[in-house]
């Protein structure tokens, strides 16, 4: 169970229950004997956790493939740009929004693949998205212009939103309570940090082929190679190694005739020899459908939360390298062109590296819902504070850097933390295993918002040509500021689990029926 708690129930007469609170003397050596059990217990526990570990590294390194799908943009948008604009400029930032609003338009079928995961299992949608991804690897190794970059960026998201939405899921199968939850997701920003590394090698093996005449036609065909032999291997491995998570028909009817057996000893017989308790309606629960999630107001605002701080987080990626290289007398960040990359994978590392420490233990002392709302407001204000300090320590260009490096650190701890956090969120709202899928697809209905950050890119692009470039940063960070407080806002109604009747109804619900046998009378429990 991912978002309730299950309460047990106990056959034991409560009458009786006296007698089992204290141990005759003589019976030490059953005592013994239940400890030999729990040892041997224990014992077959310790297998099962490996596997289970085994399967959580399978699952992350599933992750990283679409990490370094979603980074192969780098080579691209070399390929598109003229050198002289290789230090970042409105005109790259509209072409970066153009190839990322492509991504994530495709990253929208998240939807149907959580649909889909919850009904033909996560293994299934997993291998279909890795091998899809790497065909698409290999086909944008021949794009050579804007038209067909778009194209086989939007095929790239379509491909790795079934990762995305598998990936969050298997987690939440694989963890056994809320704590070892927050510490599997919160690990993603880590994995996602290694694929960011890609356009390095693939830099690199560029360089190494540019004197070939079948790589000067096909720019990006020995980087897009490199992305696409690393997504191999990860696929071959996963298909060998996979397994599927979610119980499946066979594993529940296994698994009911297990529990039928011991709950059978405590069953009491009358004299002729029928039980006078029978347990029953072990059935697999139906998954919770789109529509009726779409009825619940609790993930309605956490979709919109989600939705918003998307949108201003992919507004400010996508202008970075044009604020960054700024003046700061001009509300830039004042970073040289030749170090802000580096200085991006620098503080993307430290952040990771602090999320991944930070936020379950932050979560176990404060609480999921409050962390989420404090980081949403932090959000407007580093938008406001971040070009004002630019501006008043423009004279002094060292300690600009600093204050927009640390800016940029401050900013990534925010956005990693808000996606944990929301992924948390959204894993509480699901109330079993059989809808997991659906609720995370859901949330990829974000991508529509962060594909948005094209109409603020191509506004300031049309734009540049009339306006100063000081107005054309203060515009930026006012938007910016203003998509911040309005999330920041809905942030407050956010609530952290659902509830029966308000959210769902009960009869969408999965209810385990117990029921004397003689008596005409039925008792629930949840």
């Amino acid at each position: 169970m991912l978002g309730f708690h299950r309460r047990t129930r106990s056959l034991i007469p409560v009458g009786d229950l006296g007698k089992y609170d204290e141990l005759p003397f003589e019976d030490q050596e059953t005592d013994v004997e239940s400890n030999v059990d729990e040892m041997e217990l224990k014992g077959v526990s310790e297998p099962s956790n490996k596997a289970r570990q085994r399967q959580l590294t399978l699952v992350y390194l599933v992750f990283l493939a679409e990490a370094i799908m979603a980074s192969s943009l780098q080579s691209q948008l070399q390929m598109l740009i003229s050198g002289d604009e290789s230090c970042g400029t409105i005109s790259t930032s509209y072409l970066s929004s153009i190839l990322n609003c492509a991504y994530a338009f495709g990253g929208t079928t998240g939807i149907f693949w959580g649909y889909l995961a919850d009904r033909m299992g996560r293994r299934r949608v997993t291998l279909l998205g890795l091998w899809a991804m790497l065909i698409c690897c290999l086909s944008m190794g021949f794009a050579t212009d804007l038209a067909s970059c778009t194209i086989f960026r939007y095929l790239a998201g379509l491909a790795s939103s079934t990762v995305l939405v598998t990936t969050l899921t298997m987690l939440g199968d694989l963890s056994q309570n809320n704590q070892e939850r927050a510490q599997n997701v919160a690990r993603l920003p880590l994995i996602a940090l290694f694929g960011s590394m890609g356009p390095i090698a693939q830099t690199m093996v560029a360089e190494s082929l540019r004197s070939s005449g079948v790589w000067e036609k096909y720019p990006v065909l020995g980087p897009q190679l490199a992305c696409g032999t690393i997504v191999a291997v990860i696929a071959i491995t996963a298909s060998i190694l996979l397994e599927e998570t979610l119980p499946l028909e066979s594993n529940r009817s296994t698994d009911a005739m297990d529990m039928d057996c011991e709950k059978a000893a405590f069953l009491s017989a009358d004299e002729f020899g029928e039980p006078t308790v029978a347990v029953v309606d072990f059935v697999r629960p139906e998954a919770i459908t789109i529509n009726q999630f779409l009825s619940a107001p609790s993930l309605v605002v956490l979709l919109a939360s989600f939705s918003l701080l998307s949108l201003h987080a992919s507004v400010f990626d996508v202008v970075l390298p044009h604020l960054g290289h700024s003046n700061s007398q001009h509300g830039g960040m004042g970073i040289s062109c030749s170090w802000l990359g580096l200085t991006v994978l620098g503080v993307k590392a430290v952040a990771s590296i602090t999320l991944a420490h930070v936020i379950p233990t932050s979560i176990e002392k404060y609480g999921l819902l409050k962390l989420y709302r404090s980081v949403s407001v932090l959000f407007p204000a580093i938008y406001v504070v971040t070009p004002v300090l630019a501006v008043a320590a423009a004279s002094s260009s060292g300690f600009v850097t600093v204050t927009s490096t640390a800016a940029l650190l401050v900013k990534h701890l925010l956005s990693g933390g808000a996606s944990i956090l929301v992924a948390l969120l959204v894993l509480n709202t699901t109330p079993d295993a059989y809808s997991a899928g659906t609720v995370v697809g859901l949330m990829q209905v974000a991508n529509l918002f962060k594909a948005l950050a094209v109409a603020v890119s191509g506004a300031s692009f049309y734009l540049s040509n009339d306006i100063s470039v000081a107005t054309t940063n203060l515009a930026l960070w006012s938007c910016l500021a203003g998509l911040g407080a309005v999330g920041a806002a809905l942030a407050y109604f956010v609530r952290e689990r659902p509830s029966v009747e308000r959210d769902f109804p009960s009869e969408v619900l999965s209810w385990e029926t117990c029921f004397e046998y003689d008596a005409e009378k039925i008792e629930y429990d949840v």
